[in-house]
């Protein structure tokens, strides 16, 4: 069974078929591209210290022309033999920060809600956890999942195509939860962590990645139209203060954070597997301490979160 016996119903459904049931013009190609790739044999993964494959097959150029229709590859890198999928965000650097926050993964069951292509969710059992659930809506990235696991290989991790407060899940309990990227898109950031809050098991943690707005700007800025940095549906970029003030109202309490660190351009660019708009849109060409639209960069910062006895 995986992770809970609702789970397993909930995810078993997309072991056959990734997408499901969704619809989307595009999935046909996408599964012809996941058919067409090659058996491969003398398989050594390494998901520890980044996630690569080394195996035997006589067809790499095949393979590389084939995961390249998937862009654009937004998480990385991969690495499978001699092919490099160096994505927009260098992710190895946002987990670098993660592991500041000194949790251990041994064993544990855990939700990645918005988990984008699953690169996380391979580190996360290269860290020993037991089993992960990734939520993810975008099907560009169930695309790239469902590749990349056909070399890795792994039954630990199951991806859904759907959104946590669409998932319908009610009667599982995660040891840990990671919410990454995802809480300054939110319309409702209370009832985005209510929902976590719910799936929690006793004892377990929450795991809160956003982007922190400077500390005078009181509970945190509200991007004119949504826009920030370039990205749309941007409704709330908090303070640390305003993250705080949340955490409270759910009597959840931070065990321990990490410093914000400003997103650069080592860490988020254009690439030959994301070859469009990236994070040399967001700044203004003439202060990169602003964002184009004139608030302030982006920093990001990791809450460990668990609920107050």
């Amino acid at each position: 069974m995986f992770i809970s016996e609702e789970v397993e119903i909930f995810s078993g459904d997309y072991l056959n078929n990734p997408f499901g049931s969704k619809k989307d013009k595009r999935i046909d190609n996408w599964l012809s591209i996941l058919n067409k790739l090659p058996l491969i044999k003398e398989v050594n993964v390494n998901l520890q210290n980044q996630v690569s494959v080394d195996f035997q097959c006589e067809d790499m150029l095949e393979i590389e022309e084939l995961i390249l229709q998937l862009l654009p590859w937004r998480k990385g890198p991969f690495k499978l033999n001699d092919i490099n999928i160096d994505s927009e965000w260098d992710s190895s650097k946002k987990w670098i920060r993660f592991k500041e926050l000194e949790l251990d993964l041994q064993d544990k069951t855990i939700l990645d809600v918005g988990s984008g292509n699953g690169y996380y969710a391979f580190r996360m059992i290269g860290d020993g956890a037991d089993q992960v659930l990734c939520l993810e809506p975008n099907l560009v990235h169930v695309s790239q999942f469902a590749s990349i696991n056909h070399f890795v290989g792994s039954k630990k991790i199951r991806m859904v195509p759907e959104r946590l407060e669409n998932s319908g899940l009610r009667n599982t309990n995660f040891d840990l939860i990671f919410s990454m990227g995802l809480l300054y898109h939110q319309r409702n950031p209370i009832e985005h962590l209510h929902e976590l809050n719910s799936l929690l098991a006793a004892g377990g943690k929450i795991i809160i990645e956003t982007i922190i707005s400077p500390d005078q700007f009181e509970s945190g800025i509200q991007p004119t139209e949504g826009n920030y940095a370039s990205m749309p549906n941007v409704h709330y970029v908090h303070t640390d203060f305003g993250c705080k003030e949340l955490f409270e109202k759910l009597n959840l309490e931070v065990i321990r954070e990490t410093k914000p660190v400003f997103t650069n351009f080592e860490e988020q660019r254009k690439t030959r597997w994301m070859p469009f708009k990236s994070f040399e849109s967001a700044l203004d060409s003439k202060d990169t301490t602003l964002t184009i639209e004139g608030y302030p960069a982006p920093a990001r910062k990791f809450y460990l979160l668990g609920q107050k006895s």
